[in-house]
């Protein structure tokens, strides 16, 4: 504990600066490409015998009404009322491995009363807590304390506050007046808790480009500044084309769309020119203020065009099934955050039990051969070839696109 303590005093200065960033960013990637070799070379969709981490959905319920969020719509996914796993079936489906990666999402995941118990569980299993996202309305003083500890026990490092812009914006995109005001006193009490305990807590914010709050983005920077946040998150806008659910589904052998659980759309009502604008501006106040900026999926400038062009058939890869279990509020195991496709259940199994089934390792091949599903192209997770080339006028049938090359060592 007392050397992760003198890493966070060390280290996290030092990331502010852009160069020290690059460096890190380059060793964390040579460390993952070490880590996936095996999978690209035997192409049989098997897996390590447990994943690396896990991203809990601790509750898909929340208190607030945000007219974007389509998690809702997972909550009955199984066609009837399932409860949230209990804290005890968790300790028995989740596996004694110390150092997993766990991180936590929703819904909102502090509307469930027990979350408490299940962060301590997983505290006492051994696991870092990679992230918790959270709308910061339900942020007690209480709460920020017990958050304190865990990070002095070297179990919690990072909190992701979900702001979608300056006050009255972020209410608007929340669907409840006065949201702003009740996140920032949460997000401020989580501050406050951690520097009167000296944890090592970090708390970013992050927004998402939307064709709502695109205008405003660049004001993240004064939203940072003003309750004291050094870090901002951006998410690109992630979303399929109706077309694109139904190849995926074809090549996975299923039938109902509700198995693709993204925002399905024609027109994301964006105009790539104006994102790549506002984007860049964004990164540029950034860096004169010296807040940390990173954004997901890697969607470079050169990209922004293609990507926030409905229909543009995007290169690259993803991993992301081979590296992390992704286990909803019942025990329900998925495929991947976006294609829900179940290949097990904690209620009934454990997790190293679900995590090499058949189901799961003929999935990952299947990824493998086709290195991206077509609705993989625009998802958090997904790792974007960097480098555009252009395409013959007539393959676009009247669409502005481009293609791009295939990941390095593909």
């Amino acid at each position: 504990m007392i050397l992760g303590r003198l890493r966070d005093l060390v280290v996290a200065p030092l990331r502010r600066w852009r160069l020290a960033q690059q460096i890190h960013a380059r060793w964390r990637h040579r460390g993952y490409d070490r880590s996936v070799e095996r999978f690209l070379r035997e192409r049989t969709g098997l897996a390590d015998r447990l994943p690396a981490g896990v991203v809990y959905e601790a509750t898909m319920r929340c208190n607030l009404k945000c007219a974007f969020c389509y998690v809702g719509n997972l909550l009955n996914l199984e066609g009837e009322w399932r409860q949230e796993l209990s804290v005890d079936a968790l300790r028995k489906a989740f596996p004694e491995k110390k150092g997993l990666h766990v991180s936590l999402t929703g819904g909102e995941v502090f509307v469930r009363k027990d979350i408490e118990q299940v962060l301590d569980l997983f505290r006492q299993k051994g696991y870092a807590c990679g992230y918790l996202t959270t709308n910061g309305t339900a942020m007690t003083e209480a709460r920020a304390d017990a958050l304190a500890d865990l990070a002095l026990a070297g179990f919690m490092r990072h909190i992701s506050v979900s702001i979608d812009g300056p006050g009255e914006l972020h209410d608007a995109a929340r669907g409840v007046k006065g949201t702003f005001q009740r996140t920032a006193t949460g997000l401020r009490r989580l501050q406050a808790a951690a520097r009167a305990k000296g944890a090592p807590l970090k708390v970013s914010i992050n927004t998402t480009v939307t064709r709502e709050s695109l205008d405003a983005l660049d004001q993240m920077v004064d939203v940072a500044e003003g309750l004291g946040v050094d870090a901002i998150g951006l998410n690109h806008l992630m979303y399929a084309t109706p077309d694109e659910v139904d190849q995926t589904l074809k090549i996975i052998g299923e039938t109902e769309r509700r198995l693709v659980a993204t925002f399905v759309t024609t027109d994301p009502g964006l105009v790539p020119t104006q994102v790549s604008a506002k984007v860049g501006a964004l990164e540029t106040r950034c860096r004169e203020k010296r807040i940390r900026f990173d954004y997901r999926p890697k969607v470079h400038q050169q990209l922004i065009e293609g990507y926030y062009t409905p229909g543009t058939p995007l290169r690259g890869r993803c991993l992301y099934p081979f590296l992390n279990a992704r286990v909803g509020f019942s025990g329900k195991v998925f495929f991947c955050p976006f294609i829900r496709v179940e290949v097990g259940d904690l209620a009934v199994s454990t997790l190293e039990e679900v995590w090499n089934n058949p189901r799961y390792v003929a999935l990952r091949k299947r990824l493998l051969e086709r290195e991206l599903f077509p609705v993989c192209r625009r998802c958090c997770k997904v790792e974007l070839s960097p480098e555009p080339v252009p395409v013959a006028a007539a393959a676009l049938k009247g669409r502005r696109t481009i293609a791009l090359t295939p990941v390095s060592g593909k």
